[in-house]
């Protein structure tokens, strides 16, 4: 099985919102292209991980590496460290979902652990209109076997 955050991780998660597509139809019509920026902890070697996703309607479309960013063109990259990333993800994977001051939009308010980076104010605003798909996405990694 691919690990966050490669490609097929996030293609992963595509199906089951598929499969869970009620769910994504309550929330409501989502489209944005946002981008996933991975930093690395202090501790590691290795350069910054992008992946470009689109989300139309209830599904995740296109998920893909991004080496530049100006050519994928995100409305927003939500950025953070490796560590504040597995934080997020582990506890996902322990109970479904991450507690309430580590939800993505609890995390980007703040904008320590985790921050958006946007050359628009206007399709940055995407993030906080679609800021609940992008969560009950993440949230199905709970599903992913290991």
């Amino acid at each position: 099985m691919a690990a966050f955050p490669d490609t097929q991780w996030f293609k992963s998660l595509g199906q089951l919102m598929r499969a869970e597509g009620e769910l994504f139809r309550r929330l409501g019509y989502a489209e944005t292209r946002f981008a996933v920026r991975v930093v690395p902890d202090n501790m590691s070697n290795g350069g910054d991980r992008i992946v470009g996703l689109e989300i139309n309607g209830y599904e995740l479309t296109e998920a893909k590496s991004i080496t530049d960013l100006n050519e994928f063109d995100p409305d927003f990259v939500i950025c953070g460290k490796r560590e504040v990333w597995n934080r997020i993800l582990g506890e996902i994977a322990q109970s479904g979902r991450p507690e309430l001051r580590h939800t993505l939009s609890s995390l980007a308010l703040v904008g320590e652990e985790l921050w958006l980076e946007s050359t628009d104010q206007l399709r940055e605003d995407k993030f906080y209109r679609f800021n609940q798909t992008l969560q009950e996405m993440l949230n199905l990694s709970s599903k992913l076997p290991e």
